[in-house]
């Protein structure tokens, strides 16, 4: 598994717990970097008690003194964009080309709904793929047909995890899961389907809201707020179901052009729920609630907020690479 180690902001390294070319095949631990097999010894530490090295050379002293240990963990190199790995202090490259250190940045932002900064678990050929489909480097690699099925189940499983985790942190919802369920391999729409009909539910909740509120003759910004409210739960089904739909499209520029109208629902979402967070930390707003019931749902959106920020901007920052 993978994950990012904290750093200082002086330091020109990032620890990364975990490597695209670290494999496993039963009992046996194998390096492919490369492409050679090398059968190694595989002491896996977690990369932070390194965390005092802030340089390539200080990591220099950490190489393994003898044979083929490899501990599970590797660093970016900031100023030459290059990855290395800590136990042995080879460059990773795959198919004769250096992994750029953006490259598995990317990676490790796209393949997780946590922040970059923390911890997060990433498994290794998820992020060996990731890197032979989405990456700049690698994009000659794969046939159209190839990228086409590798965008499709990164597209799918991210979903599903956005799902998950904004459901976790919406008061207005009942979690749908966990990340292990759909490790576990579970049918999308089965899965996503009582996110989808909450969101409904969220739809016809905000338009009720708003019409008793327009009936109290309140201000024009609260109506807008609560219209907001109703557009974003519109937009986030509709997102949702342009990503289902992709599962049954097998040729690349149609995927292409399919992903851009997930892209403009994105970019639509984050638009708008930067608009809600703003007014709900009004201080009008924060007044009003005070002396409203009602307005309590709106305010408890603020946590839900950060997490749709984070995870949509994610997916306009890969998935316009393409």
């Amino acid at each position: 598994m993978l994950g990012t180690g904290e750093q200082t902001q002086k330091s020109n390294i990032k620890l990364v717990r975990g490597c695209p070319v670290y494999k496993v095949f039963g009992d046996e631990r194998l390096c492919v970097n490369d492409d050679k097999v090398l059968e190694i010894e595989a002491i896996e530490i977690d990369p932070a008690i390194f965390s005092y090295h802030q340089d390539r050379e200080s990591m220099e002293e950490e190489r393994a003194s003898e044979g083929n240990v490899c501990y599970a963990s590797i660093y970016i190199n900031y100023p030459d964009n290059k990855v290395y790995c800590i136990s042995q202090g080879w460059i990773l490259r795959i198919h004769g080309k250096d992994v750029p250190g953006d490259d598995l940045e990317d990676a490790m932002q796209f393949l997780s709904t946590k922040e970059i900064t923390s911890n997060a678990e990433i498994c290794s050929e998820c992020l060996y793929k990731f890197i032979l489909t989405l990456g700049d480097t690698f994009t000659d690699l794969l046939t159209e047909r190839e990228k086409t099925e590798e965008v499709k189940k990164y597209v799918d499983k991210f979903s599903l995890m956005i799902a998950v985790k904004h459901s976790q942190t919406d008061q207005m919802m009942q979690p749908i899961g966990t990340e292990d369920d759909i490790e576990s391999g579970v049918d999308h729409f089965q899965f996503l389907r009582t996110y989808l009909v909450q969101l409904l539910d969220q739809q016809s909740y905000w338009a009720k809201l708003g019409q008793e509120l327009a009936e109290d003759g309140v201000e024009d910004w609260l109506l807008n707020l609560v219209a907001m409210r109703e557009k974003l739960a519109r937009l986030e089904f509709q997102f949702y179901s342009q990503t289902l739909q992709l599962r049954d499209i097998n040729e690349f520029n149609l995927l292409i052009k399919m992903l851009q109208y997930v892209l403009k629902s994105s970019d639509e979402i984050i638009e708008l729920n930067e608009q809600i967070h703003a007014e709900i930390r009004s201080n009008r707003f924060c007044q009003l609630s005070e002396k409203d019931s009602r307005l309590r749902t709106l305010a408890g959106y603020a946590e839900k907020s950060r997490t749709v920020e984070h995870n949509f901007g994610n997916i306009l920052q890969i998935l316009t690479k393409l």
